[in-house]
């Protein structure tokens, strides 16, 4: 046995238009590109095309916005160049964008993408796989827009959904992370596996079809555990102790509150939409002190220390014994999103760790790798 570690990145402005593309978006993605073959690595980005279709819009020849589009495309092109991979992203907001005195100016009564129409739905998945194919097929002639994520991971209510990914050709889904609620937009409290991909019943993305057919759910790997998320905030050297199987070394900590801190600059909390349907009761203050959290395998969010010790404890995994004899690659889907952080010191750290800790059982693939592979070895 071994991991197939699959980096998937939302590649995006924030949830509310704003954010500079190069600043945000393009400069670091770049900058990540240059840092792969360092260490064998690859990337698969998650390609937010509503945003890119917002700006193809508003371009005009000569425009800052022109300049947006053209590098947009041109990064993606030299993602498949190298080796990485595209797939598509997709956040409903974007759809009747409009763009006054400088800004964005987002629906957000569109959050989920449950709330377009049916037909809605599947032109926008057709629309974007085309896009997507027609750009890049001149780089790889094997390139194929075959894996989707949501945005904001809104992908329930399913039933529609799903048969439109099926229908426009899509091969699998990665939105669901096992354990995570989010109020009424999804639960994934009943997710078939943190880790093994899944063929989704028609009308419930969490349950298994009972054929081996249909849409493939790669679920981002997640674990479960009682956490303090009030002093894992205010006393993080305290929750690292108390919380956490391993000591986060100070250097870590210390990227962990630049990354808030010039986050909080980039993207003011007050203009998070998904903070405000949060609901501030007695429960969401007790929660803070101590409940069951749902932690994703997320690079940029998670200490370099921390994300690859959760790496060690898979291998352990009584869940997973029966595959420890064979000759498997277990995908394990990572997120992260380029616009949240400052620079890539703390994945730079997590490639060292990996490269020095698992002597070669821990391998770097493309989303597009983990889906053909899982295809077949599911249908046999």
């Amino acid at each position: 046995m071994k991991l197939a570690l699959i980096l998937t990145n939302d590649w995006e402005l924030f949830g509310d238009g704003s954010g500079d593309f190069f600043e945000v978006q393009l400069n670091p993605a770049m900058d990540l590109l240059s840092l792969l073959p360092q260490y064998n690595a690859k990337i698969t980005w998650m390609a937010e095309v509503g945003q890119q279709w917002g700006f193809q819009n508003i371009a005009q020849p000569g425009s800052r916005q022109e300049e947006i589009v053209l590098a947009w495309e041109d990064a993606l092109k030299k993602t498949v160049s190298k080796g990485s991979d595209v797939q598509l992203h997709y956040h409903p907001q974007w759809l009747n964008a409009k763009y006054d005195n400088g800004k964005w100016k987002l629906d957000m009564k569109h959050w989920a993408l449950s709330s377009l129409s049916e037909n809605d739905i599947g032109d926008v998945l057709k629309n974007g796989k085309n896009y997507l194919e027609n750009l890049l097929t001149p780089q790889n002639p094997d390139y194929k827009c075959i894996a989707f994520r949501a945005g904001a991971y809104c992908i329930q209510p399913e039933s529609a959904i799903i048969s439109k990914l099926i229908e426009t050709g899509f091969l699998a889904d990665t939105s669901v992370t096992k354990g995570l609620t989010g109020s009424e937009f999804y639960d994934f409290s009943e997710a078939a596996s943190n880790i093994i991909p899944w063929f989704v019943s028609k009308h419930n993305i969490n349950k298994k079809n009972q054929e081996s057919k249909g849409l493939l759910e790669f679920p981002i790997y997640s674990i479960q555990k009682f956490d303090s998320p009030g002093i894992k905030k205010f006393i993080p050297k305290l929750h690292s102790s108390l919380f956490q199987k391993v000591k986060i070394p100070e250097k870590e900590l210390k990227w962990q509150r630049e990354r808030e801190k010039i986050k909080n600059i980039r993207y003011p909390r007050e203009n998070r939409f998904y903070k405000s349907y949060s609901q501030k009761n007695l429960a969401f203050y007790l929660s803070a002190i101590f409940s069951k959290q749902t932690v994703q395998l997320d690079y940029d969010y998670l200490p370099a220390a921390l994300f690859v010790n959760i790496l060690k404890e898979i291998f352990k995994d009584r869940n997973l014994q029966h595959y420890s004899k064979q000759d498997v690659y277990l995908p394990v889907v990572a997120s992260g999103h380029v616009k949240d952080i400052h620079n890539l010191d703390n994945l730079k750290w997590i490639f060292e760790l990996i490269e020095s800790e698992f002597r070669g059982q821990v391998e770097y693939w493309t989303m597009s790798e983990a889906v053909y592979y899982w295809s077949e070895r599911l249908k046999s």
